[in-house]
Formats: structure tokens, sequence, C-alpha cells
């Protein structure tokens, strides 16, 4: 920059102080050693005009900064009292040959005596490329003189050198910034990992007919933990799938998962259907401190008759995609946990006949940034072109597209392979009326049954036993029943299961011989080889076993 050019550049002084003064904090640390090249600067500036004294000033909200100097001490001093700023106000470089006659500058302090007696004075202002002005690069003496033009634009051309140290030790700061930042991010991450890891299943359990392939990606956009979980229980009566994801991304999201996670898995280790989970887990959640909320999604599956039954809190539905084309298993949701005290949650049940495929993931596998297909359509193409695949293979499939992207969602996955029913087993299952006609409709379909599957030796005990159930379900709810028969070949064992709506468990009890009621279960444990009740959402279904040849 020569000395006209100089003269037309500084515009800072009427411009925006406050985009100046966020330049000066941006392009200067003023705690830092100032760079030694500034020194050299300085002598320089006074070789190249003659003049004893150069200085590097930065003019901040209060002071004026002397951050190398040439000739004399620095001295940092007051905004007001310096000239340097009232120069970058004149706009460009100024030069004053004699400061005691020149009217901007004869009271100044550090011209009048009482900081200084400077004369001879010249200022190139330290301007960005976005011509805000940091500073100046200033030389002046006690004596008078005249700068010649090419003093000027040397002064000038040393004021931009100023200005190029200034952005290298920007840049060399950022740089150091980002690499602390990434530091700080990497070891974020791991912790986050580590800790997600924890509150996640290590193992998940497996059998004969059921194995399950997991994955889970965490948002690869920050470090922060998130609230996706899944988990799987294999009870007495069912394996039991999970998949829920909790609102929010930080540490209490990821307590909150870990207190989910242990709700849902202790209601169903105690025997509850679905529905019955996730209410009881949602009235639990609104104990807890805090207004995060929870959607889950279970899946019941008897893994002897390929049964399932599906309740969901807000959650996407399990996708079945092999056999057959990629459906979803139609499920009505419920409200997702902690939101709505008095939720419901209506349970959908579905038959699996023969080896199959189940997907159950979190809504980071579908909802990661994409410019044309939806995430839901590359997630049942991903299903449809690998459905033969191994598990693993469909897993890192599914996970592509989410790999590609700076998700800021975590995404997490369960592939369920079922084997099929069990080749000894065969079931069937009868809605029955909300009146007296349920016991003759369960006991003609219970001889119909039994006669099918030639067990007809063993109906009068099975009818016995039928009739008590029913009869029972009747009388404590007045609602519509469903009769399930399930008979085990390989156990020898007939399963009879009477399902109503009331959460209430039955007592067998010994019953005085005038008495008209309280015999039924009685009856049915007597007669059985054993009963149990397994509770749902909005009842139960009490379950009695017969051995059978």
């Amino acid at each position: 920059m020569n000395a006209a050019s100089a003269s037309t550049a500084g515009v800072v002084g009427t411009g925006d102080e406050r985009r100046r003064l966020a330049a000066v904090r941006d392009y200067v640390d003023v705690t830092a050693t100032p760079p030694h090249e500034l020194q050299a600067v300085v002598r320089l500036a006074t070789r190249a005009t003659g003049l004893p004294n150069a200085v590097v000033n930065i003019i901040d909200e209060h002071l004026q900064r002397q951050l190398a100097s040439e000739g004399f001490d620095r001295a940092d001093c007051a905004r007001e009292d310096s000239m340097c700023h009232y120069s970058l106000g004149i706009g460009g470089l100024v030069h004053v040959p004699d400061a005691r006659r020149d009217v901007r500058f004869a009271a100044n302090p550090w011209v009048d005596g009482r900081l200084g007696g400077v004369r001879t004075y010249a200022a190139a202002p330290l301007v960005t490329p976005d011509g805000l002005a940091l500073g100046t690069l200033c030389v002046f003496d006690e004596a008078e003189h005249v700068l010649a033009e090419d003093q000027r634009a040397a002064l000038a051309d040393l004021a931009e050198l100023v200005v190029s140290i200034f952005d290298r030790e920007r840049r060399a700061r950022r740089e150091v910034a980002r690499e602390e930042q990434l530091a700080h991010a990497r070891q974020a991450a791991e912790t986050a990992r580590a800790l997600q890891h924890a509150l996640l299943p290590h193992r998940l359990p497996q059998t004969d007919a059921v194995r399950l392939t997991s994955r889970y990606l965490p948002g690869t956009d920050g470090a922060e933990i998130g609230g996706d979980f899944y988990d799987a229980i294999s009870t007495d009566r069912a394996f039991v799938v999970v998949m829920g994801d909790v609102q929010g991304h930080n540490a209490a999201a990821a307590a909150m998962m870990g207190r989910v996670r242990t709700a849902v898995r202790a209601y169903v280790s105690e025997g509850h259907e679905p529905a019955a989970v996730l209410e009881r887990t949602n009235r639990l959640m609104q104990s807890f401190e805090g207004d995060l909320f929870a959607t889950c999604c279970l899946v019941s599956l008897v893994e002897s008759t390929g049964e399932v039954v599906v309740a969901s809190a807000g959650h996407p539905a399990p996708l079945l995609f092999s056999p057959g084309p990629v459906r979803e298993l139609d499920v009505d949701p419920g409200p997702p946990l902690g939101v709505q005290a008095d939720a419901a949650y209506p349970e959908s049940r579905h038959r699996l006949t023969r080896e199959s495929r189940l997907l159950l993931y979190t809504d980071g596998i579908v909802e990661w940034p994409r410019a044309a297909d939806t995430g839901d359509s590359a997630l049942a193409l991903a299903l449809t072109e690998r459905a033969g695949s191994p598990a693993d293979a469909i897993a890192e499939d599914v996970l592509v597209p989410v790999r590609r992207t700076a998700n800021t969602d975590d995404a997490a996955l369960l592939v369920v392979d079922y084997a099929g029913p069990a080749p000894g087993t065969r079931e069937t299952r009868l809605e029955l009326p909300a009146d007296t006609r349920a016991v003759r409709a369960a006991r003609d379909h219970l001889r119909a049954t039994l006669a099918a599957w030639d067990l007809a030796e063993r109906a009068d005990e099975a009818e016995l036993v039928v009739s008590e159930l029913v009869t029972n379900a009747l009388l404590h709810t007045g609602c519509p029943a469903a009769l399930t028969l399930r008979h085990d070949l390989d156990e020898s064992l007939l399963c009879v299961g009477v399902e109503d709506t009331s959460t209430r468990h039955p007592q067998p009890r010994e019953s005085d011989d005038d008495a008209t009621g309280g015999r039924g279960m009685h009856i049915v444990e007597m007669v059985a080889q054993q009963w149990w009740v397994a509770p749902r959402g909005d009842g139960k279904t009490v379950w009695a076993g017969l051995l059978v040849a």
C-alpha cells in the first residue's frame, strides 16, 4: 500500500465501532507475548522514516496498547489521550510535521507536555482486509520533520506487514484451538460412548428359536450422550424385545434411559404383557423429576407358537421383512411415556407361521439428512435387497446412509431372527361373547378342537377347566373374553388360557358344602397339572396346563 491508497483506506473511525472492536479481539491477543517480529518492524520504521521513535499500537475499548516500540519504553495510555485513536477517526495515513501548530493535536497531552513533547507525528492504520482498523504503526520525534512521499509509503507498507503478522498469529491460535477442541471432542465422545455402552446390555439373550443382532451408532455431530436403548428378556412365557428412545442428548437423557430400561425390564420379568409394561412404566415416569419423555416399543414372542403381541408408546412400528415384502406389524401407538398420566397402550396380535425376520429401530435410522429419498424408503429398500443375507450384513447395510451423514441423532436397531413355531405345537383362539353363551361356545370349541387333535379322551377334564375359567371371567368382568388352546406335543401338555379385562388375580380356596361360589379355581387347581396368571395392560390371561397323551 502506498501513501495515496493509505489516505483513502481509513474508514473505521466513522464506521461500526462494535465490528472494529470485534476485529481487535479476533486478530490480537493482548494477554499474550507480542510476536517478536513486531520489534523488527518498528526498527525498520525508524530507519525508513528517519524518525527516532516508532510504536505498534492497538486501540481497544479503553486503552492504547503499545505492543512493540523503538526509541522509548513502552507505556499504555488511556484511549482518550491517544493521538493514534484520533488518527483512526481521521482515516488513512496521518502525517503532521509540527503537532503544536496543528489544531487537531495541539491540546493532546502527548503534545502539550503533560505526557510528552511530540512535534513530528505520522501514523499508518493497521487495516484488516475487511476495512477494520486495529490500531496504528506510528513514528514521532520531538523535533519538526517533513516526511517524503516514499517515507510515508514505506510506513504504510510496514503497517500492512504488521497486519499480516497478526493474521498469521490469529490463524495459528485458531488451529491450536481447533486441535484442542477436537481433542476435547474425542475425549468427550469416548467418555460418552463408554457411558452409553455401560448403560446398554452387554449381552442379549439368545435361544434355539430367537437370535438377535444389535447395532448402536452414536450421533456423529457432537459427543453428547443419547437416550436410545434396546433390551431383550427371555421369560418362562415369552421372548420380549424392547426398543426405546429418550428425548434429549445429554447426561439427563442417559440417566432417564437407564431408569426407563430398568423399569421395563423389571415389569417384563414380573410377567406383565407389553401393554401393562408400558402403562406401569408411564405411571412410574410421572414421579420422575424433569419433563423428559420416551418412546418405546415392546414385542412379545411366544417361541413355540409364533404368537406376537406388540405395544408401542409413540415409537416406530416393527418391520417384518422376511418372508415376503417389507411391512409394518400393525400397532395402535399410545402417547410417549411420561406425557399423559392415564395413557392406555393398545396391543396388537400377530402370528408368525414360519421362519421370519423383524427389525426394531429408533428414528435415527430413518431421520438422517437426505436430498431425495426418504429414510423410510431407503430402509425398506435395504431390507428388501438383503432380506436373505446374514443378520450382521443387514444391520451394516441399514446403517450405511446414517454413517455417511453428520447425523445429530443416535441410531439403534435390533434384527430379530425367528426360527418359526415348534413343529410339535399347535394353537387356536376363540373370541367369546360377554354373556352365558360364552361357556357353551367355549365348550363346543374345545371338544371340536380336541377331536381334531386326537385328544378327545381328555375332553372331560379340559372342559371342566374351561368352564370354570370362562365362568370366572364372566362373573368378574361382564366383558367379552377370549379362549386360547395350545397343544405342545413334545411336552404332552395342553394349555388352556382365558383372557379377560380384570386385573384381579383369582385365588383358589376351600368352600363349605352349602356354598354357592368360590370353588372354581380350587377345582382348576385339582384338575390341572399347573396354573398361572399372565398380567396384561387392561386385564390378564389365566392359564392352566393339563398333561395329555
